[in-house]
């Protein structure tokens, strides 16, 4: 799909449309959703890089011109904002941009080492930061399709699968859809791991909280 603005300061990305900025050396703000960052080398496979969040500055490599190849693609439906600074305030987005880029590099450590079950954890407690349902409420949180939840935490579809349908047995997931599940962050925080990467239990028996 063709990206779109519907007014003059905000892009908006539908699920999995790529971001192709019409301004080389445009800076963009993640201002909803998330976008998946790959490393993009001419002739060879995309790689999982990172995450690119709400608040997290991207372009900045294009903007600094690195021989970085990188493709961005939103993850779920996605709003961009330009940023605009100069002097100083430049300054300050780009420290703030290699702040935020190491921490979500070391997020990418949680998400593909460990348990699957801790890895699914970790990334849907980072789809539910700013929602309700990371207030501790049981809420929908739009999620990635399957695929692309297998590939970010680095298991088979079908592990995830195994992992997500536990969750909802042990009613850590209230719901679950191709683009949406329903939980509660604080419920989820819970989970414990049991032997077997694909296994999950409660701490202790939780009662949902409504929405």
């Amino acid at each position: 799909m063709s990206t779109a603005t519907r007014d003059t300061t905000c892009l908006h990305l539908e699920p999995r449309e790529v971001f192709a900025p019409d301004a080389p050396h445009q800076l963009w703000r993640v201002a909803s959703g998330a976008l998946r960052i790959d490393s993009a080398p001419p002739d060879e496979a995309n790689r999982f890089v990172r995450l690119a969040l709400p608040g997290d500055v991207i372009g900045v490599e294009q903007w600094a011109g690195t021989n970085d190849h990188l493709s961005l693609r939103a993850l779920i439906d996605a709003s961009l904002t330009p940023v605009e600074a100069s002097g100083p305030q430049m300054m300050q987005v780009l420290m703030e941009t290699v702040v935020v880029a190491h921490q979500r590099c070391r997020e990418v450590v949680t998400l593909r080492s460990g348990p699957v079950a801790q890895r699914i954890k970790a990334l849907l407690l980072m789809f539910a930061q700013g929602r309700r349902a990371g207030s501790g409420l049981v809420a929908d949180c739009p999620v990635p399709y399957l695929a692309d939840l297998s590939d970010i935490v680095d298991a088979a579809p079908e592990t995830v699968s195994r992992v997500l349908a536990s969750m909802r047995e042990h009613d850590f997931l209230q719901d679950r859809k191709p683009q949406k599940a329903r939980f509660s962050s604080q419920a989820l925080k819970g989970l414990e791991m049991v032997a077997g990467m694909s296994a999950v239990r409660p701490a202790r028996k939780l009662r949902a909280v409504p929405a």
